[in-house]
């Protein structure tokens, strides 16, 4: 496996996996005509080929011999959340792994690469999603706080979380 920067061509595969993996994000209540609402608005081409080829995004694909398994995207400069712990970082958008890998480490490795050059950042999830919230634990981030997730006319509560490198003194400098 290994992790590359995304390219304009990616952005068909790119969706298939968003369209496929989103549903497993939400909480199970979700309406199903929202969820579709939400994909149909956020996570087409169209919407990946505007984002990989923004300069306020990062996107990168995870391979397996040819196969794209996965992505995340970073967005530099996110809105503001109204939370002083996490304004002003990039944000981990998205990190979607096809469910066919998942247990296979391959998050993980998509994680780690994508947050090395990163000494802070902030992601969103939603506060129903366990085991992403397991996930993002075990890889250093901690909550600071929530926020509202529309997707389409249903409101979700998501966690906000931050991971800072206390060693190099920053969360110090982050103030309440």
């Amino acid at each position: 496996m290994h992790v590359r920067k995304a390219l304009v061509s990616d952005a068909e595969v790119i969706s298939r996996v968003a369209i496929s993996t989103f549903p497993m994000a939400c909480p199970s209540a979700t309406p199903v005509i929202e969820l579709n609402r939400y994909i149909d608005e956020n996570l087409t081409t169209s919407c990946f080929i505007a984002t990989i080829s923004s300069t306020n995004h990062e996107v990168r694909v995870l391979e397996d011999h040819g196969e794209v398994l996965g992505f995340s995207v970073i967005k530099f400069k996110p809105g503001h959340l109204d939370n002083k712990l996490a304004d002003d970082m990039p944000e981990l958008q998205r990190c979607y792994v096809a469910k066919l890998a998942h247990g296979s480490g391959a998050a993980q490795h998509l994680l780690t690469l994508t947050l090395a050059q990163f000494s802070e950042i902030r992601l969103t999830v939603n506060d129903k999603n366990r085991r992403a919230i397991s996930f993002y634990r075990r890889n250093g981030f901690t909550v600071v706080g929530e926020t509202n997730f529309r997707c389409g006319d249903d409101i979700h509560r998501d966690l906000v979380m931050v991971r800072i490198d206390v060693d190099r003194g920053l969360y110090a400098n982050k103030s309440c």
